[in-house]
């Protein structure tokens, strides 16, 4: 059975710094990251590394970004021959500056041109499809051509594209930023009941399954018709960049896995969680064992 992840590619510069940063003002950069970034990428990356069968459809250029992400891609295992390489177009890329004092980070995306070109799907047992929104036609597709499959969409933000995706999947798994943006409300753990209404919108979308990720306050979900809050695992926050990636790619294992929802949404905390406490990119991202170890650390 395999996964395949659909969605954005791109190359990350990460900057640290620790404190704050001024208008008008030089700093010299002493220390800088360069590493495959990309939600779709970063969560094939990690299912690959957790040992899934894994295909990676995106766009990249044929330029030297475009080759080294092929190459981090091929490294972890990653099928990359549905990758389209697109002539003259410069592969998307960003610019990280990371506050290693609290993990926060700042991102400046340079998205490329995108062109609708003629994408295949894997001729695979495909048992999950991993969505982030930025390919919706492609997307919507890969949920028709494997009608078995169980499908979630990596709701980041509120956009169109991710709007256009999410009545067709099984989970909605989205972000604090994307519920508030959505439902014109915020997120507040010490009100049970305006959380149940959010949720609840979240839930119409599709008629499914939904679950809202809150960074250190953790997550909320549904068992047996009953919001559920996770608390989040504790972590000391050097950059999370590429958490809310990792965390998605740890939750399409887990449903390949055909593990119980919460011991998924556990698995994926984890894994976020660590994620966290080193410098991003993909040595950020935990093994499987780590990850399966620190969980049970945690429950003892």
């Amino acid at each position: 059975m395999a996964v395949v992840c659909v969605g954005q590619s791109a190359y990350d510069i990460v900057i640290p710094y620790d404190g704050e940063l001024t208008e008008n003002q030089k700093y010299r950069v002493r220390d800088r990251l360069e590493c495959g970034g990309g939600p779709a990428m970063n969560a094939a990356y990690l299912c690959a590394l957790w040992g899934e069968e894994t295909s990676l459809i995106s766009r990249i250029g044929d330029d030297d970004y475009g080759k080294k992400l092929k190459k981090i891609l091929r490294e972890a295992g990653v099928d990359t021959s549905h990758l389209v390489e697109e002539d003259g177009i410069e592969t998307p890329y960003s610019i990280i500056l990371s506050n290693t004092g609290n993990g926060a980070r700042t991102i400046f995306n340079f998205p490329g041109e995108i062109r609708y070109r003629q994408y295949t799907y894997p001729k695979l047992n495909v048992s999950v499809i991993l969505s982030d929104g930025h390919l919706p036609k492609l997307s919507i597709g890969a949920i028709e051509k494997y009608p078995s499959a169980l499908s979630v969409l990596d709701a980041g933000t509120c956009r169109e594209s991710t709007m256009e995706v999410a009545p067709y999947v099984d989970y909605i798994v989205c972000s604090e930023d994307f519920a508030r943006q959505y439902t014109g409300k915020a997120v507040d753990l010490n009100n049970p009941g305006l959380c149940r209404e959010i949720f609840g919108r979240i839930q119409s979308i599709n008629q499914k399954q939904a679950v809202i990720t809150l960074g250190e306050k953790g997550l909320l979900y549904e068992e047996d018709g009953e919001l559920k809050h996770l608390p989040a695992y504790p972590a000391r926050a050097v950059d999370t960049s590429g958490a809310g990636d990792i965390f998605h790619g740890a939750f399409a294992c887990g449903l390949a896995r055909k593990m119980p929802l919460k011991d998924i949404l556990k698995l994926s905390s984890m894994a976020s969680a660590i994620s966290v406490e080193s410098l991003g990119g993909q040595s950020s991202i935990p093994s499987l064992d780590l990850t399966e170890r620190k969980l049970k650390e945690q429950e003892r």
